[in-house]
């Protein structure tokens, strides 16, 4: 029987890059996101190459929202939550909407969509497998990130214990935590002056990460060779947390600056953290 996955925030080019994977995998991939012509975008290119797609619009902010999604599933054995939101901010000018939208996209809207997941694939009577896409940031502190990386760190624990609570209903549940991926997301970042290249000056595989990369380490944990992998958290960072989390801005007078190729003297590559 053809297995059937649900992949959140589809519209997004990590959410593309997974739907493609899976479906070349031979899945059934129901391609979700709160744009709903973005999720018919990535439904097609799965179609034009071969595979089984539909679009789905939801809002994972909005629990009737996310209830609609499920009651339109018949089979599920996979479901990837991957929709995330982020942005920058220093802790004392964070304005508490911003901060409120983080905890509801990654944390809660999370919750919902892996809860409805977990309730359809008991129901199925058959187990499956819940991927979180969360972050190098739910494992490290990350300098003007503190609303994405406390929503990123609490769904990584979300996961470990779903992955406990739903393991004797043959329901695995892990996490993958990307680095630095490039992705419109990053583009603002990594386009300032040098920063591509410090960001890579970082990283022990020198470079940044592709969705693509990021989608196979999903189809592996979603997939049958991970059937005894159950409550990790999965680096896909090319190494760069060995180094601790890149740094990306340096604070001087009171005022935050991202770093760039003038700092390398003060800042070595090798040595920085946040």
């Amino acid at each position: 029987m053809v297995k059937v996955a649900l992949v959140t925030g589809a519209a997004g080019d990590i959410g593309a890059a997974i739907s493609v994977r899976l479906a070349r995998d031979g899945v059934r991939v129901v391609a979700a996101d709160r744009d709903g012509e973005g999720a018919e975008k990535t439904a097609a290119v799965v179609r034009a190459a071969g595979g089984d797609a539909v679009a789905a619009e939801y809002d994972q902010t909005a629990r009737p929202s996310v209830e609609r999604l499920f009651a339109g599933l018949g089979r599920l054995d996979i479901c990837v939550a991957n929709a995330g939101y982020g942005r920058f901010g220093s802790v004392l000018e964070q304005d508490f909407e911003v901060w409120r939208r983080h905890v509801e996209v990654n944390l809660n809207g999370t919750f919902l969509v892996c809860q409805s997941a977990a309730r359809k694939m008991v129901e199925g009577g058959a187990g499956g497998a819940l991927v979180i896409n969360a972050s190098t940031a739910a494992l490290r502190s990350c300098t003007l990130f503190s609303g994405y990386a406390a929503s990123k760190a609490g769904a990584e624990m979300l996961a470990r214990c779903l992955a406990d609570e739903l393991g004797p209903y043959g329901i695995r549940v892990n996490t993958v935590c990307p680095g630095v991926i490039e992705t419109s997301m990053t583009d603002g970042l990594l386009g300032a002056d040098g920063m591509r290249e410090l960001v890579s000056a970082e990283t022990p595989l020198a470079r940044t990460g592709r969705p693509e990369e990021i989608a196979n380490v999903v189809a592996f944990l979603a997939g049958d060779e991970a059937a005894y992998v159950t409550g990790a958290a999965l680096l896909a960072d090319g190494g760069q947390t060995l180094r601790g989390f890149p740094r990306w801005f340096v604070n001087e007078g009171a005022e935050w600056r991202l770093i760039t190729e003038r700092d390398t003297t003060k800042w070595p590559a090798r040595n920085r953290t946040t």
